[in-house]
């Protein structure tokens, strides 16, 4: 499996290239007037309307800042079995891949209440990189607000 490696303001994570719809670079969005502090804004992606998620200030720290490897990572979001929509999430040094196998990938050991733990994965670099869950991340109940 291929995994795109990203940052945000506490450390590396990794997406599944499988859920990767496009990696496009970072644009200045229209602001969402009483949207969430982290949906920094909505941009046009071939005609159709696409929300902006900062994955920095999800992840509980400022805004992520406007390096030349800061990407917009546009994701399919499964509102339900027949509908999904496009998003577009934030994140900075959207640059790196890693391949591994499905093998590879355990549990990182941290509980989170009632759900399971976060997968996690040893990069080739010998860190311990998390596994980016979409719909753990973001509420659906957003996504539906926002269309």
């Amino acid at each position: 499996m291929l995994l795109l490696l990203f940052e945000t303001s506490d450390g590396r994570y990794a997406l599944d290239s499988n859920e990767i719809v496009e990696i496009i670079p970072y644009l200045v969005s229209k602001k969402i007037p009483g949207a969430p502090p982290y949906v920094t804004g909505i941009i046009n992606y071939r005609g159709e309307p696409v929300p902006l998620f900062d994955l920095c200030i999800l992840s509980g720290g400022a805004s992520c800042r406007h390096f030349y490897s800061t990407r917009i990572i546009l994701v399919q979001y499964p509102l339900d079995q027949e509908n999904d929509r496009l998003i577009g999430l934030i994140a900075e040094r959207a640059t790196d891949v890693f391949k591994c196998k499905a093998t590879d990938i355990g549990s990182s050991g941290i509980l989170l209440g009632k759900s399971s733990s976060p997968d996690a994965i040893k990069s080739d670099k010998n860190e311990l990189v998390q596994l980016y869950n979409v719909t753990r991340m973001i509420s659906k109940d957003v996504v539906r607000g926002l269309f």
